[in-house]
């Protein structure tokens, strides 16, 4: 058929005739060619050679499906793999903090039995409700649920699992900003009993918290000033002969006050572990320890 085009190129106009005459060919596959090739055009009893000039892709199509793997990763495994990857994404330490903090306090104690593959929206309903029963407050529930949403999307991105599990974090209504608890004289004095008898080590804390108006962690490294004084020196040196004192239940190890970033950091804890139970003690709902710096100072 090639020659048939040759030939038909060179005439340029033509009749069937003169394709069967040129070409030797029969007169019936002479004209089913002519009459499907893209390059014959008849006019009347005639055709005509035209040159088809195809257009030159100046872009191409590229297929990036990514065919899931139906990995049976677990929720565990996968949240490990996400703060990793966390590191190389030149996120904020901070907020990588709070990523673990997310995952290891509210993510992974519900979903640990759970593959990231069987996670359902329904699923994430029922974390929703038991968050909102443990009286978490709803701007936190919806950080651990965009978190746990970016979670899940990396991994179906990824191709590791199939997109079952497609939702969205969208708020509906303004979520009111937490407030200050300021308590009054008389709770303080219950607060400072309580400290007096079963955690001596905090009083300190609390007495200095509420003097300088500072937050928890300025005190403990003591890196701020309060007005018309001289630097603070950190509260992690100046409770450690009160500590001695409890011999039983608030024995605290020396080495828990040294100006060590990690030392500090398990002292925060233990701050915030006994004083959430002074709180329960104390029927408070929602109150922050820093808040007590809103506070004003009693004599006890």
């Amino acid at each position: 058929m090639d020659r048939i085009l040759k030939v038909a190129k060179r005439l340029k106009t033509f009749t069937l005739e003169d394709i069967v005459m040129f070409c030797k060919i029969d007169a019936e596959t002479a004209e089913k060619f002519l009459q499907e090739s893209e390059n014959i055009q008849q006019i009347g009893n005639k055709f005509k050679y035209t040159e088809t000039i195809k257009a030159e892709d100046k872009f191409m199509i590229v297929d990036k499906n990514i065919t899931s793997k139906n990995s049976d990763i677990t929720v565990i495994a996968a949240c490990e793999i996400f703060l990793e990857n966390c590191k190389n994404r030149n996120i904020k330490i901070n907020t990588t903090k709070a990523y673990k903090t997310f995952i290891n306090a509210h993510i992974i104690p519900y979903f640990k039995n759970f593959k990231l593959k069987d996670i359902m929206v329904t699923d994430i309903e029922n974390f929703r409700k038991v968050m909102q029963n443990k009286q978490i407050s709803e701007r936190r529930i919806k950080n651990i649920l965009t978190l746990l949403n970016q979670i899940i999307k990396h991994f179906q991105n990824e191709g590791y699992i199939d997109k079952t599990c497609v939702f969205e974090v969208k708020r509906i209504a303004d979520i009111p900003k937490p407030q200050i608890q300021i308590l009054t004289p008389e709770q303080l004095m219950q607060l400072f009993k309580i400290l007096k008898k079963k955690y001596p080590y905090i009083l300190p804390i609390v007495q200095k918290l509420i003097t300088l108006k500072h937050p928890l962690n300025t005190i403990l490294t003591g890196s701020e000033k309060a007005d018309g004084q001289n630097e603070v020196s950190p509260v992690s040196e100046q409770i450690e002969p009160t500590a001695r004192m409890c011999k039983r239940r608030n024995s605290v190890s020396t080495k828990l006050f040294q100006d060590s970033e990690q030392q500090k950091k398990s002292l925060k804890r233990k701050i915030r572990k006994d004083f959430y139970k002074v709180k329960q003690e104390l029927g408070l709902t929602n109150y922050m320890f820093d808040d007590l710096r809103f506070s004003n100072i009693i004599d006890n």
